[in-house]
């Protein structure tokens, strides 16, 4: 395995698992901001 490809690899998992992180956080700070969501569509 090359210096390229392992650069790839490392850039895919740290895209993967930063996404994921900033999701959640946007999520967070929504619901501290405007509350939890209301389940009634559900």
């Amino acid at each position: 395995m090359n210096d390229e490809t392992k650069r790839r690899l490392v850039y895919g998992f740290f895209s993967l698992v930063l996404s994921a992180l900033a999701t959640r956080l946007a999520m967070y700070l929504t619901n501290k901001l405007l509350g939890e969501p209301l389940e009634e569509l559900a």
